[in-house]
């Protein structure tokens, strides 16, 4: 169960929309800054099909100068998670590494932790989870240099589960993300994964691996605009990858993804649906 949600194998795909509030996200279209914005959206989402909503305050992009301070973030994200909960009744999880700002999140009503450091970056975490129990997404993350691989990503996920068992969380409420995006050759900010192969071509793979990752639990899949996309498109930027995301995530539901994380909601509930129908993960 993710946030209250059954989410795995056997279960339909579920989709999580995503709202930034940090107007220094990559994908400048899927920002909200003010509390209407946010509510607009997240009812919208929630119209469009979304089963969860995804609110970050900082963005995490490894190639962008976007780090800010954990008071900015937490008046960011504490502001969007009470806008979501105001205007729609659908799970909220928020997006971030740093535990006084996932608790603040948890107060305001989020009951999904989405940590893209697999709980590595901050120890306060294990505070987090004994008092919230909420859900938990496990990113792959490792401060060192990986292959990044089917077998590598799924040893390092692997580890961010005994790590959130130790914390205390709910075996029932996990879910891991093999952090599409977030394993590059070189990076700032310290939340990417240094790769010695290239990033685009092990992101790609990653679509077609994801049951080998999993180890069992949900996936979660956030390939939505990402940048290996834009390299398979000729460079092309955020705002023109949206048919390329859609192809993604058909990929990723073929492949074993149990939660399609995505800034497109109305179009990825088709191309989910779609790809569930021909794989058999839904009935005609």
């Amino acid at each position: 169960m993710i946030g209250g949600l059954a989410a795995g194998p056997g279960c339909p795909v579920r989709i999580m929309g995503i709202i930034n509030t940090s107007p220094e996200s990559f994908h400048g279209a899927s920002v909200r800054i003010s509390r209407d914005m946010v509510a607009g959206a997240a009812a919208r989402m929630a119209g469009d099909g979304a089963d969860y909503i995804d609110v970050g305050g900082m963005s995490t992009a490894p190639y962008l100068d976007t780090w800010v301070s954990e008071d900015t973030e937490r008046e960011r994200a504490v502001a969007g998670v009470s806008a979501v909960v105001e205007s729609c009744r659908l799970p909220v999880s928020v997006d971030t590494c740093r535990s006084r700002v996932a608790g603040a999140a948890m107060d305001a009503g989020a009951s999904i932790l989405n940590d893209v450091t697999g709980l590595m970056y901050d120890p306060g975490m294990r505070s987090v989870i004994s008092r919230y129990d909420p859900s938990v997404v496990l990113c792959a993350h490792d401060p060192g240099t990986r292959t990044g691989d089917a077998t590598d990503t799924a040893a390092i996920l692997s580890g961010a589960v005994r790590r959130a068992l130790e914390y205390g969380a709910d075996p029932d409420k996990l879910a891991v993300d093999p952090a599409i995006g977030f394993f590059r050759d070189g990076g700032l900010g310290g939340l990417h994964t240094k790769i010695r192969d290239d990033w685009a071509r092990r992101d790609a793979s990653m679509l077609g691996t994801l049951r080998e990752v999993g180890g069992g639990l949900p996936v979660l899949v956030s390939a939505s605009n990402k940048s290996f996309i834009g390299r398979m498109l000729d460079g092309r930027g955020p705002d023109g990858r949206m048919f390329g995301s859609l192809a993604a995530e058909a990929l990723a539901v073929a492949g074993g993804a149990d939660i399609i994380r995505t800034h497109n909601v109305a179009e990825s509930r088709d191309a989910v649906r779609v790809a569930s129908l021909v794989t058999g993960r839904l009935q005609f």
